[in-house]
């Protein structure tokens, strides 16, 4: 039984480390407006990519959780991502909505590379 039991964790931890490596950055949704629309830096879109990615993935993390009604640890720990995601989405709107790079692609990519050779 502990045998089972162990090697289901360590499928389960196969599992979960292969969907994290395998995870690339993706460009945030542009809008369609025409006219004149912000510039901003490579290197801030970057930072508004990796903003937007993390945004996601704590969007999914929420979505899968589980939260113990009964536990006042569980509730705070849920309501304390609930308060990140939504800073993380202020920012986001704040600082990079409607605003374009040069390339956000190519930004997405080099982000995409370091992540691969670190």
């Amino acid at each position: 039984m502990k045998k089972i039991f162990a090697s289901r964790c360590i499928i389960l931890l196969i599992i979960l480390t292969q969907g994290a490596f395998t995870y690339e950055y993706k460009v945030p949704p542009t809008s369609t407006i025409h006219g004149h629309v912000p510039y901003i830096s490579d290197e801030a879109m970057e930072q508004c990519i990796i903003l937007y990615n993390e945004a996601e993935q704590l969007q999914i993390e929420l979505s899968r959780t589980q939260v113990d009604k009964y536990s006042q640890h569980s509730v705070d720990s849920y309501n304390n991502k609930v308060r990140q995601h939504s800073h993380m989405i202020n920012e986001f709107n704040k600082n990079c909505a409607g605003k374009q790079s040069e390339s956000a692609y190519k930004a997405a990519q080099k982000l995409n590379e370091e992540k691969t050779i670190k």
